[in-house]
């Protein structure tokens, strides 16, 4: 069972050994890797925690390229696995907002229902595809299968929370093109109930 640690981080008792594995993103504010990690921990955890790691930094490169996950053992003994997983490869390392306000970055709106209803000339280009074949589709639809997290309303879920995701992702367009990507979604930001999101090709 997983559930949320009280410092931010998440818990997952292993029926084999019931031992509670604690996974820590850094930063603590990507609530989309966040439950990235979640979801590979509660189907990983037949794996030794060194193992974990390794599965971890394997299963998210393609998105995070610079992740890096690393073992606390000195906490072996209250019955914790305490792993850290560093989304920048450091804790210093942090993504810039600045450029979202660019003419040129790629701008979509959705609904309270997650539904894309509005999109710029950007975001065509970027997902390879008309506004006409983008609107009325649900965010996530053009990104990479095993890119995205799985229970989307957990993403909803915590946007309605924190107000802002910021994250990385890979978009697919329509020839098969995969283009790794940082996005930021603001809760509101079109006015209630309407979030957009910014997206631009990963530097």
């Amino acid at each position: 069972m997983f559930s949320p640690s009280r410092h931010g981080g998440s818990q997952v008792d292993n029926p084999a050994t019931r031992a509670t594995v604690v996974a820590r993103t850094i930063p603590a504010s990507d609530a989309v890797l966040a439950e990235r990690v979640r979801e590979l921990v509660d189907r990983g955890l037949e794996r030794g925690p060194a193992d974990l790691c390794e599965a971890l930094e394997t299963r998210l490169r393609d998105v995070y390229p610079d992740i890096r996950a690393t073992l606390r053992t000195d906490i072996a003994g209250f019955g914790e696995t305490l792993v850290y997983v560093f989304r920048d490869g450091s804790v210093g390392a942090s993504l810039a907002e600045d450029w979202i306000y660019d003419a040129d970055t790629a701008r979509l709106v959705t609904n309270g229902s997650g539904t894309y209803v509005e999109v710029n000339t950007p975001a065509e280009r970027l997902f390879g595809r008309t506004s006409d074949e983008i609107v009325g589709s649900k965010a996530g639809t053009f990104t990479r299968a095993d890119a995205r997290v799985e229970d989307a309303a957990a993403m909803w879920r915590a946007l309605d929370h924190t107000g802002r995701l910021h994250s990385l992702a890979i978009v697919t367009s329509r020839d098969g093109t995969e283009t790794p990507v940082e996005f930021v979604t603001v809760k509101d930001g079109d006015g209630c109930g309407r979030n957009v999101t910014y997206l631009r090709p990963r530097q």
